[in-house]
């Protein structure tokens, strides 16, 4: 008798067994389309994000590129407004006026220590600004060949019926508010009187005086006898500086002339600084309106021209970032000389 066969599985379940394991040998073609699609949908999302990739990058070097021209052109812009003359190997001073006009200096600190320290000192720490050009020449005089400046708030004395009327804050030695605001020489060292601030007296550079160079046209000039804060600048050639004084006695008023004596301390830049001190010094009109130290009579400009601002450039940073004045003035030199006479309160 037969064993009869049996079967885990039911006819049908093998049969589905079996086209099952056909199919994974003959898969149908028809299921191959789906797949061949979504193959080239990846593909274009792959090929937009490479494009968007060398976009950005193209983009940003482009970005890049531009932004590095815009600063090759502005940074030499902001290197001239922060200093004009940095091709310039001396130091140079920029007066600018109240009438617009511009006045530039070559200052010549190592030819000229002691006269072109004390002026750099000043114009470095604001001195001269919003101050007067006290004397523009005068036909009448014996010499009218300079324009004069340093510290006068507004122009000095006015002479009225043969008296002068004098006003002591006029001059910013005179003037005990400005003393104190001005920091640069410390309040400490006058206890008793602020306004001896700038009584100093300096010696003269030995080569600045007796020199042809102070007829020269377009000289700058420290007046280092009679001042210590007082300059003057030449329009035209002139033999000497002379001027006139005013000496009031039991007989009345007489005239006499007495020379300045001044010490170099450097030069016009251009003619077109020339130019405008002519300019200005047409404006003085030719009678004694003013006097100042000493009875010297000056002749200022008509109307006021005030020195608006005084700027040096290309300044030793060695010498002046921590510049000690009174320091600098009365240590001795290397030939064993100092640059310091006195304080005797001249202004």
């Amino acid at each position: 008798m037969k064993n009869k066969r049996t079967y885990s599985l039911t006819a049908k379940e093998r049969k589905q067994k079996r086209l099952a394991e056909q199919s994974k040998l003959n898969p149908i073609k028809t299921e191959e389309e789906p797949l061949t699609r979504l193959s080239e949908e990846q593909a274009m999302v792959l090929s937009q994000r490479r494009s968007k990739r060398t976009a950005f990058i193209i983009g940003a070097v482009v970005a890049i590129a531009i932004i590095m021209l815009i600063i090759a052109l502005i940074v030499p812009v902001f290197m001239y407004i922060d200093n004009p003359y940095r091709n310039y190997k001396n130091v140079i001073a920029r007066f600018e006026l109240s009438n617009e006009m511009v006045l530039e200096y070559i200052i010549e600190e190592n030819e000229y220590d002691i006269a072109a320290s004390n002026f750099i000192f000043l114009a470095k720490n604001g001195y001269f600004n919003n101050t007067v050009l006290f004397d523009a020449g005068d036909a009448d005089r014996d010499t009218d060949g300079w324009v004069r400046f340093g510290g006068y708030e507004k122009q000095p004395t006015v002479w009225e019926g043969g008296s002068s009327i004098y006003n002591n804050t006029q001059h910013h030695a005179q003037n005990k508010s400005y003393c104190e605001k001005f920091k640069a020489i410390p309040n400490k060292w006058f206890p008793d009187n602020v306004c001896n601030k700038f009584g100093y007296d300096l010696n003269a550079d030995k080569n600045g005086i007796n020199t042809t160079r102070l007829e020269d046209v377009g000289v700058l000039a420290y007046l280092y006898n009679d001042t210590s804060t007082e300059f003057q600048m030449s329009y035209k050639e002139q033999p000497s500086n002379y001027v006139s004084v005013v000496n009031n006695s039991a007989d009345g008023m007489s005239y006499t002339i007495r020379e300045l004596k001044p010490t170099m301390v450097g030069y016009a830049l251009n003619n077109k600084t020339i130019e405008n001190l002519k300019k200005i010094a047409a404006t003085a009109q030719p009678t004694e309106k003013s006097s100042t130290t000493s009875g010297v009579i000056w002749c200022p400009p008509d109307p006021a021209i005030y020195i608006r601002s005084v700027k040096v450039y290309n300044l030793d940073e060695k010498k002046w970032e921590n510049f000690n004045f009174i320091k600098y003035m009365t240590d001795p030199k290397k030939d064993g000389s100092t640059r310091y006479r006195g304080w005797t309160g001249k202004i």
